[in-house]
């Protein structure tokens, strides 16, 4: 059975794909800061009929995320697709924004990819296949002043896909990041199961040629 792994576990996108995904019948692990809510997530899904395991860690304390990440993979096995879906939005006037803050909130949304895609590209690796996805937006392109972090965060995240993209082709591991320009969640201009659906695109694409691969992909509303 396959195996998937969201980092950044909520309500909206995470939970939409990992529906997706289970009920075409992968096992899901999840990983999210607030214990309750994601080991709720969990409950859903196992009452759905979907193999699901949760583990609590904030995405910005690398050595918690990476042995949530230990103990998923050692109960649920080797990760095929790991999910990067995290966005830390601190409203606060660029200007007064401290240096601490911005090194958090790029920690979360960021470095977080890096600390999963070590955690899981041994496995990866060896079987010379694997998934990698990356929830990006278009506040990369158009920073707000409200939420400076955001900006900083999706720009970084990009870029980062992209070196590694390039970097873990030849070992097999497809590396995608997706630019969501538009509000996401029910009712709102793209719906979660759109995004779920073109993650799914972006796996199944992993089995084809390498020169189809892409990796910076633009969901528009």
């Amino acid at each position: 059975m396959p195996h998937l792994l969201v980092v950044g576990a909520g309500p909206g996108i995470a939970a939409a794909t990992a529906r997706r995904f289970g009920h075409e019948g992968w096992s899901v692990s999840l990983v999210a800061r607030d214990a309750e809510a994601v080991a709720g997530l969990r409950d859903q899904l196992a009452a759905e009929g979907i193999d699901a395991a949760s583990a609590a860690a904030d995405a910005g304390d690398g050595a918690g995320l990476t042995a949530a990440i230990g103990t998923l993979v050692d109960t649920g096995g080797p990760v095929d697709a790991l999910l990067h879906n995290v966005s830390v939005g601190r409203e606060v006037a660029a200007a007064d924004l401290t240096p601490d803050q911005l090194t958090a909130d790029l920690a979360a949304g960021v470095v977080a990819l890096q600390t999963a895609v070590r955690a899981v590209l041994p496995g990866m690796t060896e079987r010379g296949s694997g998934t990698v996805l990356a929830t990006g937006s278009s506040v990369a392109d158009r920073p707000m002043a409200s939420l400076p972090t955001l900006g900083a965060q999706k720009s970084a995240l990009r870029a980062l896909a992209v070196a590694l993209a390039a970097d873990l082709a030849p070992r097999g591991v497809h590396v995608a990041t997706v630019t969501i320009r538009g509000l996401v969640g029910p009712g709102k201009k793209i719906e979660p199961d759109r995004v779920a659906a073109l993650y799914a695109d972006l796996v199944a694409e992993t089995a084809g040629p390498r020169e189809d691969w892409r990796t910076v992909v633009d969901l528009t509303s």
